[in-house]
């Protein structure tokens, strides 16, 4: 694999889009995270006043620790947004992940996760999983790619609409693969990009992918600006939501 081909073209694509706020659960440290307590803290803030009248809020959080062989860490993203003053953006996430690094290049995860978007009619996603993580490249500090497989189980409820007949609550499992790759471009720059792949188990026409990416530019030792663009596919989505989600964002970052 030539690691130089891969950030090029996704930095092309994330510097060519506009912005909105995502959530990566992977690190956009490169190499082994460092002990103890850290974390960022994401925020974007836009708006438009006079003949269009829109804001939107984004808040992304992270706190991990992590100690000799295990890392274990916390996820809070929050996305609001009006036009007009009509309420069009209002979701929110929390993801907590404990992952062993057992031997050289493999680890054991295991994960918990809820959510809620309003305007996919997603009241309540709930789900437990857990699997193994790949190391299949790594140099410390500059490139790093992963691989995980595993599964999970999850419970989610709709809302109900006037005439839509697919509400009601929902419980089954899927497999869960993904791949991170992140590089250290230069002293100021770093990128990462994971995609998961996750089929229904029992039908697996039944498929959720999500391709996640970000480019950091650090402009002190804990401030950067940040770029991130999120996609999303369900090929069987709930009764009125598209099937594809493109969103991106351009925020601050600040690492502690």
């Amino acid at each position: 694999m030539r690691y130089s081909t891969i950030p090029a073209a996704l930095a092309a694509i994330i510097c060519s889009l506009p912005a909105y706020a995502i959530v990566n659960v992977e690190d956009l440290r490169v190499g082994q995270p460092a002990a103890g307590v850290s974390g960022n803290l994401d925020l974007s803030f836009s708006g438009k006043s006079g003949n269009t009248e829109t804001k939107a809020l984004a808040l992304d959080g992270r706190v991990q620790n992590h100690r000799d062989k295990v890392t274990d860490f916390v996820i809070l993203s929050y996305d609001y947004g009006e036009t007009a003053d009509v309420r069009n953006t209002n979701a929110a996430l929390l993801h907590a992940r404990h992952v062993v690094q057992y031997v050289a290049r493999r680890a054991w995860e295991a994960f918990a996760q809820v959510e809620r978007d309003e305007f996919t009619r997603l009241s309540f996603r709930g789900l437990l999983g857990g699997g193994l993580r790949f190391t299949l490249a790594e140099k410390e500090g500059h490139v790093a790619l992963h691989l995980g497989t595993g599964a999970y189980l999850t419970r989610e409820t709709l809302e109900k609409r006037a005439g839509l007949s697919d509400d009601g609550s929902d419980n089954y499992a899927r497999a869960n693969v993904y791949l991170s790759y992140k590089q250290q471009l230069n002293p100021q720059l770093k990128i990462i990009s994971t995609t998961y792949y996750q089929p229904r188990i029992g039908d697996a026409a039944d498929v959720r992918a999500l391709e996640q990416a970000a480019l950091a530019v650090k402009m002190t030792e804990q401030l950067a600006i940040k770029l991130a663009l999120n996609i999303t596919h369900d090929s069987r989505p709930p009764q009125s939501v598209h099937k594809t989600d493109v969103s991106y964002t351009t925020s601050l970052s600040y690492r502690f």
